[in-house]
């Protein structure tokens, strides 16, 4: 009686879809997931399925569904032509292929609105002023520009936000907490505005991830705000068509501005300065954009912790002191241009500079809350797939002749790969991680192979890809390949070779791959990239400001590699899980690769079996390559090492596994520098000469290390603050 149920409810969620079959074919329903299991979708999988689907004909009618449902559910689309006005808890929610809408108000006092996958190209989503707009989640927005004037707002998170920011509180009114997780915007000026007041100060809001493309004008302008933090700020250009005259980070009237990953570059031949700061206090943790002609005020005070390329002070009486750490690789410390080569003795500047380094102890940003991965069918998936019939002409027919394939509930076999164009146009989503599942009969072919695109992209939501070869398979031997803006949302890889594997194409850029999962994966995400690269477009062969955020890398051999060949640049795992691997990230090439608040649990860094593409994995660490971290702990790991590392950067970090910290055994120079951590093992052999700035951090192995400032050079620390560290995260809080 039960499959009598499935077998109606799935030949009428396929008919429903106007599907056309011949007289002597019959029609291929899903196989029903196996009874009792009791699988469900993700949390937020379950609250978008849940809202009220608009259907495109009554687009009309958006605000009077928000009103009546509270939650609506948008088809692929264009819904355009009816401004929205969204209210207190309201959530409107896009096609995962983004759905494309008209301008949109947040009411005054609004609490816990979402928006979520919506394309208001060239529209505006404006914030109204008066009472608090606070919980409220952007998440996945295309070319709009988010403004408010004189507004209230409190503890937001701006989530893969594309478009220009211009916040201006400057006479009411303020802007505090909130987090603008992946902003990436270009070509117009300004893009980001953040304009506070001394009556009601704004404070404590951090931009992770941001990348600014080619502007034409000015770029930025930072204007009386109690703090500001920037963790991975790229600049690709500025200033283009000189429509303006500022630096590219233009900040006045500040008070703390914290900088991290500092990185980019001008195509001008005369650039304005990438910084121009007027702040209280100036913190630079690791910092490598620079002009000849970066500006600072009298008045800051500055602490860079490692970077090059210094500053010019405007004119008049510094005030301010300049405490310089590794710049330009000298591996000394200077005090106003002085190197320190013992402990500062003056206790009064000892005093001054303590308080500036540790600074107000906050919140920290709270833990993802892990959810277990579904798993639809079981630990009996392969042999339950035995014997069942073939659908892959069922979903390549729906791709075909739809676009984007919407399957229903139930487990779909396949035994020859889906062939899904990049071209914007095309893709598969499924009714949930729990639900829709689609399974290799076999496991010698990717189940999804892409076929050529330029500067484009494809859909993939709600589902999970079982067995084959590979899950997502990218390579040029079926057209040039270079996808961009890719967002890719709540998939799970089972049990395959690699989950996702870009195999010697051109470029994936600026993209968001949120709420995947990677499960008994040789390599979760593999970049397989074209060696050697000849400096040319041909040889190209890159990932480039892509996120991973909310990703769960569980028992894999190696859960991620991107072993660049051509640098890659400003990538970064937000939020991510990596439990139970072998390795959890090996990477070479990276330019300002970022981990925040992570967790790297119960790995094991053991070697995957045979070699990876064209080179051959040797190291036993959880960490093979150079990142910064942030805010991430390490508890549980059984590798030989934590990093293999030649340089590495860590603020607001708990390393609790009584293992060698850094493996000291490829590299012949070595720079780490710890901020605001906690470290319990050891540092790897003497033979190498390691350099580093510790900050305000704690060394249970290393009591000499376990003070406000030490310079370690060539393995030998020297104190330069002798005064007791009590470490704290600094950059990924709120106040």
């Amino acid at each position: 009686m039960k499959h009598l149920i499935y077998f109606l409810f799935f030949t009428t969620a396929v008919f429903s879809q106007n599907y056309q079959y011949s007289i002597d074919e019959a029609p291929v329903v899903p196989t029903p997931p196996e009874a009792g299991t009791g699988v469900s979708n993700q949390l937020e999988e379950i609250e978008y399925f849940k809202a009220y689907l608009l259907p495109i004909a009554q687009k009309g009618t958006i605000q009077a569904a928000l009103d009546k449902y509270g939650a609506v559910r948008l088809e692929k689309g264009d819904y355009s032509g009816v401004d929205i006005i969204m209210k207190d808890g309201q959530k409107l929610y896009g096609h995962p292929s983004l759905t494309k809408v008209s301008n949109i108000t947040i009411k005054a006092g609004s609490k816990n609105v979402r928006l979520e996958n919506l394309f208001p190209s060239d529209k505006f989503i404006t914030l109204e002023s008066g009472g608090i707009i606070s919980g409220c989640t952007f998440k996945t927005i295309k070319w709009a520009t988010l403004r408010g004037t004189n507004v209230t707002i409190d503890g937001n998170s701006f989530i893969d936000f594309g478009g220009p920011i211009r916040i201006d509180c400057s006479q009411s009114g303020y802007f505090r907490n909130n987090k603008i997780i992946k902003h990436q915007t270009g070509t117009v000026s300004n893009l980001l505005v953040m304009k506070g007041n001394t009556t009601t100060p704004s404070y404590g809001n951090v931009h992770l991830h941001t990348n600014f493309l080619t502007p034409h004008g000015d770029t930025t302008e930072l204007d009386g705000l109690q703090s500001a933090t920037f963790v991975g700020l790229d600049a690709e250009g500025w200033n283009l068509l000189s429509e303006g005259t500022k630096a590219m980070f233009s900040a006045k009237n500040m008070g703390d501005v914290r900088i991290t990953d500092f990185g980019g570059g001008s195509y001008e031949s005369d650039p304005t300065p990438s910084y121009d700061i007027d702040a209280k206090n100036v913190f630079f943790y690791n910092k490598f954009l620079r002009t000849a002609k970066d500006v600072l005020s009298l008045r800051s005070n500055m602490f860079l912790v490692f970077g090059l390329g210094n500053y010019v002070r405007k004119p008049g009486t510094v005030t301010g002191f300049d405490l310089l750490a590794n710049l330009d690789g000298t591996n000394a410390i200077k005090y106003n241009g002085v190197e320190q080569k013992a402990a500062i003795s003056n206790t009064s500047l000892v005093s001054t500079l303590t308080n500036t380094i540790k600074g107000s102890q906050y919140k920290p940003w709270t833990r993802a809350n892990w959810e277990t991965l579904p798993d639809p069918l079981g630990a009996d998936w392969k042999k339950n797939r035995e014997n069942k019939p073939d659908q892959t002409k069922y979903i390549q027919d729906l791709i075909n002749s739809k676009g984007i394939a919407e399957l229903p509930e139930g487990v779909f076999y396949i035994k020859t790969t889906l062939k899904l164009p990049i071209d914007s146009n095309h893709g598969i989503v499924g009714q949930g991680t729990g639900k829709t599942v689609i399974v290799g009969l076999t496991d010698d072919f990717p189940l999804i192979s892409l076929t050529g695109g330029q500067d484009t992209n494809f859909t993939l939501a709600n589902l999970t890809l079982q067995g084959g070869s590979v899950g997502v398979y990218s390579s040029q031997e079926f057209g040039t390949q270079h996808m961009a803006l890719q967002k890719m949302k709540f998939v799970v890889f089972r049990n395959q070779t690699y989950g996702i594997q870009l195999r010697r194409i051109r470029g994936f850029d600026n993209n968001f791959l949120e709420n995947l999962g990677f499960v008994n994966c040789k390599i979760g995400f593999f970049q397989d990239p074209l060696t050697p690269w000849a400096n040319d477009n041909d040889t190209s062969s890159f990932v480039d400001k892509t996120m991973f955020y909310k990703n769960q890398f569980i028992k894999c051999e190696m859960a991620v590699s991107m072993r660049a060949t051509r640098a890659d640049n400003l990538n970064a795992w937000v939020d991510c899980k990596f439990d139970g691997n072998n390795t959890a990230l090996n990477t070479s090439g990276q330019n300002f690769a970022i981990a925040a608040n992570c967790d790297f649990t119960n790995n094991k860094g053991s070697a995957p079996s045979g070699s990876l593409g064209d080179y051959t994995y040797k190291e036993n660490a959880v960490i093979n390559g150079d990142l910064s971290y942030y805010s991430c702990n390490f508890k549980n790991n059984t590798a030989a090492f934590v990093f293999n590392s030649k340089s590495t950067t860590m603020e607001g970090c708990n390393l609790l596994d009584n293992i060698t910290v850094f493996a000291n055994t490829i590299y012949y120079e070595e720079n780490h520098n710890i901020i605001n951590s906690t470290v319990n093992g050891r540092f790897g052999g003497a033979t190498v000469k390691t350099h580093g700035i510790f900050v305000n951090s704690t060394f249970s192995s290393y009591p000499e290390y376990s003070k406000l400032l030490v310079n370690l050079k060539e393995n030998v620390p020297t104190t330069i603050i002798n005064t007791s560290s009590t470490p704290y995260p600094q950059i990924l809080v709120t106040q």
